[in-house]
């Protein structure tokens, strides 16, 4: 056995201890397909506050207070908040003359979402509430979405978080809008559906969340830049359980052009990089705490902030710095490059000898993510229930075929985060466009 093959087992070892976190996302996505936990209709129905922010959002935010009027909830235990977060425009105006309560919050320096939902805490009778619910100023609503909600969270005694079923708006309007759905979808379809039939916490994703009035006595602390991800990671980690509701469906807006969409991700994953940084001891000092009940939450999490894309990248990029090493010990670099038995089939040259040439494992590799990839995106139209089925077949169909593009891109993405030492809020514009 020479240097080459050393190294190879070395790394194959690595990759399937690595595996397990892909063994988790597989167990739960079989267990989505399989089963969708529904939760019984409640004759009681909860007061609700909703929760907007929304700067220089005055063109979207009639579509979203028209939205939540259509909807089949009672409108007398609906209380809508809109935050005019640092407004240039008339969104105060707008949304004061459709309804709404207004919060004025005006300070350059407090520019996260975070900051807009601890001011308005500080200025609401949260009292008045079971609960308020999170929304952005681009999102609609479908006709039972509050129904929906509100049948889990009395189910789970008006305790607990509740997130739900986040579609794209757009998909319409190209590719990206369609990349975006497939994005979502396959954290909702695949894992928090899974996640929820075996009472296991999810997190938040961005909004469309209900946050029970009980945990929010202490008010509102989370002003990071993604305080959906630090909210998810403080709960999880106190013992809560953050559940899913897969028939309830909100849908926003997506990004249409790939600068937008770069900032919008490289924000999310500074993001996470920052909560990781904070939580990840943390988590996994709390996988051996006796006290703690959610181990499986706990491990959940914990793979989450662990940034396993970015650690797979640099476990290969390490195996293929030591083989450059290889004339060191004997072995050639045409040898460990580009070695190719041609006694052996090319199966068992890819994927049953530890000699094959690295570059070859670097094509069954991008050959085995691009596969997964389109498994992924079966499994989200066959596990989103028909969800699909009215958008235009083009853009998902293209979106479809370069998704494997738009999941990769979170490499150089958590690259970037990592090394960038602040990533501002940068608004995104919203049309105004109608559910397809």
């Amino acid at each position: 056995m020479n240097y080459v093959s050393i190294i190879n087992i070395i790394f194959f070892i690595i990759s399937i201890l690595m595996s397990i976190y892909l063994f988790n996302f597989i167990f739960f996505a079989v267990s989505s397909l399989l089963h969708r936990k529904k939760f019984p209709s409640s004759e009681e129905k909860c007061r609700f506050g909703l929760i907007i922010s929304a700067k220089d959002e005055e063109n979207v935010i009639p579509r979203l207070i028209n939205s939540i009027k259509s909807t089949d909830y009672p409108q007398d235990k609906l209380d809508i908040f809109i935050i005019a977060h640092n407004c240039k425009d008339n969104t105060a105006r707008v949304a004061k003359e459709l309804g709404a309560n207004v919060i004025v919050f005006n300070d350059p320096k407090a520019n996260t979402l975070g900051f807009a939902y601890q001011y308005a805490f500080k200025h609401i009778n949260i009292h008045d509430y079971d609960g308020f619910l999170i929304l952005n100023a681009d999102n609609i609503v479908s006709k039972n979405y509050f129904t929906k909600m509100n049948d889990a969270f009395v189910h789970f005694d008006k305790k607990c978080a509740i997130t739900s079923f986040r579609h794209s708006l757009n998909i319409k309007d190209g590719v990206m809008p369609a990349m975006y759905a497939y994005y979502f979808s396959a954290s909702c379809v695949l894992t928090f559906v899974g996640r929820e039939n075996f009472n296991v916490s999810t997190r938040i994703t961005g909004c469309g969340y209900i946050i029970p009035t009980c945990m929010l006595e202490n008010g509102w602390n989370y002003t990071s830049i993604t305080e959906d991800i630090e909210f998810s990671a403080d709960k999880t980690l106190e013992g809560n359980t953050i559940h899913y509701v897969d028939e309830a469906v909100f849908y926003d807006e997506q990004p249409t052009r790939f600068k937008t969409m770069w900032n919008q991700r490289l924000r999310w994953a500074k993001g996470q990089n920052t909560v990781s940084k904070k939580y990840f001891t943390r988590f996994f000092k709390a996988m051996f705490d006796k006290t703690k009940k959610n181990k499986v939450s706990l491990f959940v999490a914990l793979t989450f902030n662990s940034f396993i894309p970015l650690q797979l990248f640099f476990i290969f990029a390490l195996q293929y710095l030591l083989l450059l090493l290889s004339p060191l010990f004997g072995v050639s670099l045409e040898e460990a490059f580009l070695y190719w038995n041609a006694d052996l089939t090319w199966y068992q040259n890819l994927f049953m000898s530890w000699n094959t040439g690295a570059l070859f494992g670097i094509i069954k590799t991008i050959a085995s993510f691009f596969i997964s990839s389109y498994i992924t995106v079966l499994a989200i139209l066959i596990g989103s229930r028909g969800r699909y089925r009215k958008q235009p077949f083009w853009p998902l169909f293209f979106g479809a075929l370069l998704s494997p593009f738009f999941f990769l891109l979170q490499v150089p993405l958590d690259l970037e985060a990592m090394f960038v030492k602040e990533v501002k809020w940068k608004k995104i514009p919203h049309g105004v466009n109608k559910t397809n």
